[in-house]
């Protein structure tokens, strides 16, 4: 299972900082949408030259156009461009073709997809290389965790697709996750907001490879 830590804070100088203290523990380094709104591409372009040894993923959720945008992030280093599941197949079509003049990837965030397992089927026609669920979709109607983790399994169970999970995911809630079907989980605010950042993701690394 991956591990990929998202930037999600509007600010390059810190969020590079954060990645030069656990880059070693990770394995995607996602340039998260608010960071990209506010510092462009150049985001995408200084996370590939600095760490060359790790995927780096523009979090672009792209809608519209398609080709032109992903042509933007991939040409700036980007291994995985995300887009929308509601997009259009033709947005969704000219974002893999421009991820395979690349030799890169295409990940498509569930929001707003209402049927998760048919629409995976269709994207994976498509192209399309993995899927993010966010976690916290699963925790409506008062369900408590083991429910709301029941009815994550049944749906991921019916996707074909690699599935990572996002939303809201600490060192404790990974301990359990990491006997599930997953890809990898998507992390940000567990680790950016730590008092220390690197030993939660040192911790997370260690999970994740069974050795605590």
């Amino acid at each position: 299972m991956k591990l990929q830590l998202a930037l999600d804070r509007p600010d390059l100088t810190r969020e590079l900082e954060l990645v030069g203290s656990v880059a070693r523990y990770v394995d995607l380094i996602e340039a998260g949408t608010p960071l990209l709104i506010r510092e462009g591409i150049r985001a995408v372009r200084e996370l590939r030259r600095r760490y060359r040894g790790r995927l780096v993923v523009a979090d672009i959720k792209v809608v519209d156009a398609g080709e032109p945008i992903a042509e933007l992030a991939f040409a700036a280093g980007a291994n995985v461009v995300t887009v929308l599941g509601c997009a259009s197949d033709e947005v969704i079509e000219r974002v893999v073709r421009s991820a395979r003049r690349y030799d890169g990837e295409v990940m498509v965030d569930s929001l707003c997809v209402d049927d998760i397992p048919r629409r995976a089927r269709e994207l994976r026609g498509l192209g399309v290389n993995s899927i993010c669920i966010n976690r916290r979709g699963f925790r409506k109607h008062k369900q408590n965790k083991e429910e709301a983790h029941r009815r994550l399994l049944a749906l991921i169970e019916e996707i074909d697709l690699p599935v990572y999970l996002a939303g809201g995911i600490d060192a404790a809630e990974l301990t359990r996750l990491r006997e599930d079907p997953l890809a990898g989980v998507i992390v940000g605010a567990a680790i950016a907001e730590a008092a220390s950042p690197a030993e939660v993701a040192r911790q997370m690394r260690q999970i994740l490879d069974g050795k605590t």
